[in-house]
């Protein structure tokens, strides 16, 4: 309805004009979004068994109707010292280039601690992450750095070029990397990982994953809660981005039967492999990173791909054939004292489950 400008939650009805908004600035389309677009953004941020308006997405509304700027929202439950609250992951944050930039401003203003009990994006530009600060939001540089372990770098290099060129791609499905990486194996042994001694992997049940993950997280003062029926829903909502591949889990135990940890991850066969997220108990995190470095070997991935933990840092780096690369800037923006304090000190689980890169909308409907 026409009226006054103003900010209010979005609801259903207006996902054509915010997916028209979505390939305008994201895919540099001026087309309407499709109705498979529309119905995967519905589900996305309208399903969750959390949510409630207030906790979802916003829109900047026009005199005259339209729809200036968005962010979209998915809610998820957050435990801060104890204490359970809804907080707001933040995904896409539009604005139309063509009309007035007052409706994301008054977006942005939004973000400011003082409204949010927690709000947070691991997938910010630069151009969000420098609202968020201007804000008073705050930055958390190691998470936004992604690790990357090669085992068969000919392959590799040549999936990674085969993503920016068809000519490249054409020089993949000649699979003349096979041979070079022979070679370079027996020949180099940083490329082979060592055996975890006493520990083994299997596939692990989504049921066991969803009773067992939250248990990994208690060692940070503010984490995900991950209710069965929000857990669930994360995982379904995963395993819909067959772009990434297949969706894995895979449970790491020791010699003695005790679960020490899991991880998580996107591939197909042969692929680089998208790890969403590594868990593993107090003490067990080299055990649990190395056993699951053996498996992605073995498995025949050229490489692995994931985010930083900086508390999984340490583990990480002992590794060989690893680089650090930046991935996109994490923000976060909250009220209470005691969340940023647990930022100072990296004691703030955020990334993976926790983020949105296992949306649809980071890698698809281009």
């Amino acid at each position: 309805m026409a009226g006054k400008e103003h900010i209010r939650p979005m609801n259903v009805e207006d996902i054509p004009q915010v997916g028209r908004l979505f390939y305008k600035i994201f895919r540099k389309k001026s087309v309407d979004s499709p109705n498979t677009f529309n119905d995967y953004f519905k589900e996305l941020f309208f399903s969750s068994p959390l949510y409630q308006p207030q906790h979802g997405s916003y829109v900047h509304e026009a005199d005259n109707g339209r729809i200036s700027s968005a962010i979209s929202a998915i809610p998820m439950q957050y435990m801060v010292d104890g204490t359970p609250m809804t907080a707001r992951l933040l995904c896409a944050f539009m604005t139309d280039p063509d009309v007035s930039c007052r409706g994301a401003f008054e977006l942005a203003l939004t973000m400011r601690p003082r409204h949010q009990d927690l709000c947070f994006t691991d997938s910010a530009s630069p151009v969000s992450a420098n609202h968020f600060t201007v804000v008073g939001g705050k930055l958390l540089p190691l998470n936004g750095l992604d690790w990357c372990r090669i085992f068969r770098p000919a392959r590799y290099f040549s999936q990674s070029a085969a993503k920016k060129s068809a000519l490249f791609r054409y020089i993949a499905r000649l699979l003349l990397d096979r041979p070079i990486d022979s070679v370079m194996r027996r020949t180099v042994p940083a490329l082979r990982v060592p055996a975890a001694s006493g520990m083994h992997d299997e596939d692990m049940s989504q049921e066991l994953f969803v009773s067992t993950a939250p248990e990994f997280l208690n060692a940070y003062s503010v984490h995900p809660v991950w209710s069965q029926p929000e857990l669930d829903w994360i995982v379904r909502m995963a395993r819909l981005n067959t772009g990434l591949g297949s969706f894995h889990i895979r449970s790491v135990w020791d010699q003695n039967a005790e679960l020490c940890g899991c991880f998580v991850y996107f591939a197909d066969p042969g692929s680089i492999a998208q790890v969403l997220n590594i868990f593993a108990a107090k003490g067990k995190e080299h055990a649990v990173i190395g056993q699951m470095m053996v498996h992605l070997e073995q498995t025949g991935f050229a490489a692995a791909l994931g985010h930083v933990q900086p508390r999984q840092l340490d583990a990480l780096s002992r590794h060989r054939a690893m680089f650090y690369k930046h991935r996109a800037h994490v923000c976060v923006s909250a009220r209470h004292s005691t969340i940023t304090s647990a930022i100072d000190r990296n004691d703030i689980f955020i990334g993976g489950l926790a983020g949105e890169s296992w949306s649809r909308l980071v890698s698809d409907f281009f």
